[in-house]
C-alpha cells in the first residue's frame, strides 16, 4: 500500500512542479519500491556543472530554478545517487526539455539495491585463554649456609735428621 501511495505522490508532485519549471524525481527501495528518505541526488551535467539535494519525504526531490536551485543543462549528465545502506548508484542520463525553454525535463528517478550484510563466518568454540597465576606473596625460605671447604692440611716439611757418628769404645 505504501508503495502506491509514493507512486501518486510522485504523480501530484510532478504535475505541481511542472508548471514551476523544477526538474525532479523520486528514490525509491529496489526491492520493496518505497521512497528513500534522506538519499543524496548529485547531478553533473553537459556544461560541466553540478548540483546536490536530499531527498525528502517519500524519497521525493527537486531542483527548482524558482527556488534558486540550478538544474541540469540539456544533454548528458552523470547522476550520483547514494544513502545510507544502499550501494551508490552511478549513471548517466540524457536530459531533454520540451520546446517551450521552461526548462521541463523528464522525470529522473531511481532505484537504489541495499547493501550486502556479509554473513559472518562460523566461529569454533571459544579457545580457552590462560588464567595469570598471581606472584606469591610468601616470605621466601632462607637458604642454607655455605658449607666451609675443608681447610688443606699442610704438607711436612723436611726436618734436619742427625747424622749416626761413630763412637769409640776403647
Amino acid at each position: 500500500m505504501k508503495a502506491r501511495s509514493v507512486g501518486w505522490t510522485a504523480v501530484l508532485a510532478g504535475l505541481a512542479l511542472l508548471v514551476t519549471g523544477c526538474a525532479w524525481g523520486v528514490v525509491t527501495d529496489a526491492e520493496t519500491g518505497e521512497g528513500v528518505e534522506g538519499a543524496s541526488v548529485i547531478y553533473v551535467d553537459s556544461s560541466g556543472a553540478a548540483g546536490a539535494i536530499v531527498t525528502g519525504d517519500n524519497g521525493l526531490y527537486r531542483f527548482d530554478a524558482t527556488q534558486g536551485d540550478r538544474i541540469p543543462a540539456r544533454g548528458p549528465a552523470t547522476f550520483i545517487v547514494l544513502a545510507p545502506g544502499y550501494q551508490t548508484l552511478v549513471v548517466e542520463r540524457d536530459v531533454e526539455y520540451d520546446d517551450n525553454d521552461v526548462y521541463i525535463w523528464d522525470i529522473q528517478s531511481f532505484a537504489l539495491t541495499r547493501k550486502k550484510v556479509p554473513t559472518p563466518l562460523p566461529t569454533s568454540s571459544p579457545v580457552p585463554t590462560a588464567t595469570p597465576v598471581p606472584v606469591s606473596t610468601a616470605t621466601p625460605v632462607p637458604t642454607a649456609a655455605p658449607v666451609p671447604s675443608a681447610t688443606p692440611v699442610p704438607t711436612a716439611t723436611p726436618t734436619a735428621t742427625a747424622t749416626p757418628t761413630a763412637t769409640s769404645t776403647s
